[in-house]
């Protein structure tokens, strides 16, 4: 990040690494949850608000949107 300069690091880590660490929990938490609904979904052969594929869709989304943001997280402690 030397190349950065200081006035538009805010830009690329506004909230803060701990900020970050603490939304990336959140979301993984929620993609585990979305994983389990899935799951059970497919056990229970129906529709749990939404049919097992999407649940799972919805997982891998989070589980990318959280390892992005532990990342950033990561990106913005070692600053």
């Amino acid at each position: 990040m030397a190349a950065v300069p200081n006035g538009l690091k805010c830009l690329c880590f506004g909230m803060g690494p701990k900020c970050l660490a603490i939304v990336a929990w959140v979301i993984e938490i929620l993609a585990l949850a979305s994983l389990v609904l899935g799951i059970v979904s497919g056990f229970r052969n129906n529709a749990v608000g939404l049919w097992s594929t999407e649940w799972f869709l919805i997982a891998i989304a989070l589980f990318i949107w959280g390892l992005w943001l532990w990342i950033a997280a990561y990106a913005a402690a070692r600053e």
